[in-house]
Formats: structure tokens, C-alpha cells, sequence
């Protein structure tokens, strides 16, 4: 869901770029640097990310009047990296959106909050609550940790979004009723499932590459 500047008012610009701001100075001050500062390898694989992030969210479905839908995959970089890894590479992959796509960069708040920020702390305490509670088995890992919390994710993120464009008037509740709202629940499963394989891969493949998944904690 990519949301152009010129449709939102000087307060949602303003209001939404102070919250984003105050998210990226926790995360770079939290996050475990100590892990890539001297691993070229994990730089590229972050960076790869972003730019796969990137990729997917241009190409998205429109439905006309600026309702677009594309995957998030933040359930995926949530779970590779961290919270603070997925929202700066997130925010690395919005940049170049707002470049290509023109959104215009005081729209760069908003966007961000609900394609990324939204997702991301979704999928980390799902994943969280998931280690504290339920058995640590591979099977939990795939379909609670990547699966499940990606579908809520994207729920969630498009729900707020539907809010945001009627709250700020962007679009009206008859538009959304008709050409958004109905479409939310079907991006769940797909969501989920390229989510799930992602991850099912990395772990099976490229474990060192998943920073919440350990084969002690998963495998034993």
C-alpha cells in the first residue's frame, strides 16, 4: 500500500515522519552492529534484502484510484535480522520506492509505519510470545513465527491503512468498502506462504543467515 504525499494533510506528514524518526534513532542505537561490523557477508545479505524489498514493493496489484497491494516480506527480515535491522533495511528499500514511484517524501512516515514498522514489531512479539510459550521445534518456528505472523501482519497493516485513508479523507468508506477492504483477508494466505517458504529455506540452507533461529533451540 503505497500512499502519495500530496493526499495527506501537514499533520499526518509531520506527525508520522516525528514517530519514524524516533524509531530510527532506537534502532540504530539498539541494534547488534557487533554482528556485521566485521561480517562483509552479513552486510551484503542485508543489503540484498533491501533491495529485494525494494524490487517486490514496486511490483504491486492496483485497483485503481491509487489502491495498490504488494508483499510486505517483513515477517522475513524481521525474523533474519531483528526488529532494528528489518525497519533500517526497510527504510533503505523506501527510499528507493519514493524515488521510482514519486510518492514524495512527506508521505515517507506514514508509508513506512504501515508497510514496515506495523509488520515488523507484529512479527517480534508474535515470535517472542511463540519461544516463551509454545515448543521449540522447527514446526512452530515455520508456521507460527513466519507463516502466521506474516498473515496477521499484513492484516493488520492494510486494516490501518484503510483507517488512515479514510481518517484523512484520502479516500472515501464507499471506495474502501467496494475496492480495498474486501481484499484484505485474501492477502493473508499468500502473505503467509511466501513468508513460510522463504523461511523454511533459510533454515534449512542458510541457517546462520536467520538471527532467531538456533538449531539448539530448534532441532534439539
Amino acid at each position: 500500500m503505497n500512499l502519495f504525499a500530496e493526499g495527506l494533510s501537514f499533520s499526518w506528514m509531520v506527525g508520522s515522519l516525528l514517530i519514524l524518526a524516533g524509531l530510527l534513532v532506537w534502532a540504530v542505537r539498539t541494534a547488534p552492529w557487533y554482528k556485521i561490523q566485521n561480517d562483509k557477508g552479513a552486510q551484503h545479505v542485508i543489503l540484498a534484502a533491501s533491495l529485494i524489498v525494494f524490487l517486490t514493493w514496486q511490483f504491486a496489484a492496483s485497483l485503481g484510484d491509487g489502491v495498490t497491494f504488494h508483499f510486505l516480506l517483513m515477517t522475513t527480515a524481521t525474523l533474519m535480522f531483528g526488529p532494528q535491522f528489518a525497519i533500517l533495511a526497510m527504510s533503505l528499500a523506501l527510499i528507493g520506492v519514493t524515488l521510482q514511484s514519486g510518492l514524495g517524501f512527506l508521505g515517507f512516515g506514514v508509508n513506512a509505519l504501515l508497510m514496515g514498522v506495523i509488520p515488523v514489531f507484529i512479527t517480534w512479539w508474535m515470535a517472542r510470545w511463540a519461544f516463551n510459550v509454545l515448543d521449540r521445534n522447527i514446526f512452530v518456528f515455520v508456521f507460527f513465527n513466519a507463516f502466521l505472523s506474516a498473515a496477521v501482519g499484513v492484516v493488520v497493516s492494510l486494516g490501518m491503512a484503510a483507517l488512515v485513508m479514510y481518517a484523512a479523507e484520502i479516500q472515501s468508506y464507499e471506495t474502501l468498502k467496494q475496492s480495498f477492504i474486501p481484499y484484505i483477508p485474501l492477502l493473508a494466505m499468500p502473505e503467509g506462504f511466501v513468508n513460510g517458504m522463504l523461511m523454511m529455506a533459510f533454515v534449512l540452507f542458510k541457517p546462520e543467515w536467520v538471527s532467531s533461529f538456533s538449531d539448539r533451540d530448534y532441532f534439539n
